[in-house]
């Protein structure tokens, strides 16, 4: 009985190290990664950059798209394991998507999986919806955060005046060492920004 005691009293000490490490876990983050690949859109027009954009800045331009009802646009980033351990990738957080109402300009919908970036960036069919993955130190994973502009034109004119757009510069995304989640923003390497409805969308 008293090396049965001896054994939980084991356990537990390990239990709680591993816990109070996870909670730190100075060691570990998950990081952008060295691959990004420019907004795919299904639908939207891409608008011409806004000056100063043209010339050299020293922030990334964003790159714009012209409002059209219910399509899509994905972003597509890399992330990487920045530290000695395996680390679990859990994708972007539920409650990031659940904070943008149903009839926004544009929303996030979906997370995508594009694998490793090293065999290539998937094309619309290659894609994947993402499940939690695990990666080695220093492996990257391709992730597409898929957007969906509103379908209401009417409401999307009544509500956002022309020439005002809503857009993302960055992303965040969750992972866990042993259990406890950790989240991380991502620096999008090329913002996007969704402009609202044009006089002439508004007119029809």
């Amino acid at each position: 009985m008293r090396f049965l005691a001896l054994g939980l009293v084991v356990v537990v000490a390990v239990v709680l190290a591993a816990a109070v490490a996870d909670l730190t876990v100075p060691f570990a983050t998950i990081g952008h990664g060295s691959y990004s690949r420019a907004p795919v859109a299904e639908g939207p027009e891409v608008l011409p950059l806004e000056p100063p954009c043209g010339a050299r800045s020293a922030t990334p331009c964003a790159a714009r798209f012209a409002y059209a009802p219910n399509q899509k646009l994905t972003v597509w980033f890399s992330l990487r394991n920045e530290s000695r351990v395996p680390l679990t990738l859990d994708g972007v957080p539920r409650r990031w998507f659940e904070q943008f109402p149903s009839e926004a300009l544009t929303r996030p919908v979906a997370v995508l999986d594009g694998g490793d970036p090293a065999r290539g960036i998937p094309g619309a069919m290659g894609a994947t919806p993402f499940l939690a993955v695990v990666l080695a130190p220093l492996q990257e994973r391709m992730v597409g955060v898929e957007f969906r502009t509103t379908a209401d034109v009417a409401y999307a004119c009544t509500h956002w005046g022309a020439g005002v757009g809503i857009g993302w510069d960055r992303i965040p995304v969750v992972w866990h060492w042993v259990a406890t989640e950790h989240e991380t923003q991502i620096d999008l390497a090329r913002p996007v920004t969704l402009m609202a409805p044009t006089a002439t969308d508004c007119s029809g």
